[in-house]
């Protein structure tokens, strides 16, 4: 029987992203100004360039990550304020060497090759992780938010002792 599923995370704004946006918007409003001081003639298409510049960097840290799972291929896309799609990262969990709630002070001192952290929040609270040899990234670890339907499923694909170490007491 094929397994696949799907599920969508919304990124949700963090202290950072505020401070982009109100750098942005600071920065739309200096270049209006200097081009009313500077070039009063150019000023409206300054400020549509600036609305327009500042509408699209704002959109940019508006962040979904979508995981889909199918037949033990975990696939992990992120997708930029609906417009644009990228794939971050695909592998078969057969090859995750460690699984469990992600904990950020166990993993700080740990060396990766690539971490990625595709989770609802940027510091990663409330995640699981999964380790594993990419062939692409090398070392990599991967914190995600999934809901209970993709943990089953990656349960059943999961090497048996990461199985066991990762749902011990749930």
């Amino acid at each position: 029987m094929d397994v696949f599923l799907e599920q969508i995370i919304k990124k949700k704004a963090s202290g950072i992203d505020y401070l982009i946006y109100l750098g942005v918007i600071v920065a739309a409003i200096i270049l209006l100004l200097a081009s009313m001081i500077f070039i009063p003639t150019l000023s409206v298409m300054v400020l549509a360039g600036a609305i327009f510049g500042a509408y699209y960097l704002i959109t940019m840290r508006d962040l979904e990550y979508e995981y889909s799972f199918t037949n033990g291929d975990l696939t992990v896309d992120k997708i930029i304020h609906r417009r644009s799609r990228k794939r971050l990262i695909s592998f078969d969990v057969h090859t995750v060497e460690e699984m469990g709630k992600y904990d950020p002070q166990k993993h700080a001192a740990r060396d990766y090759s690539k971490r990625l952290i595709v989770s609802q929040y940027a510091d990663g609270r409330d995640s699981w992780y999964m380790t594993f040899r990419h062939s692409k990234f090398g070392n990599t670890l991967l914190v995600f938010t999934p809901d209970e339907k993709i943990l089953a499923a990656v349960k059943g694909f999961l090497p048996r002792q990461v199985a066991v170490d990762a749902f011990r007491g749930n």
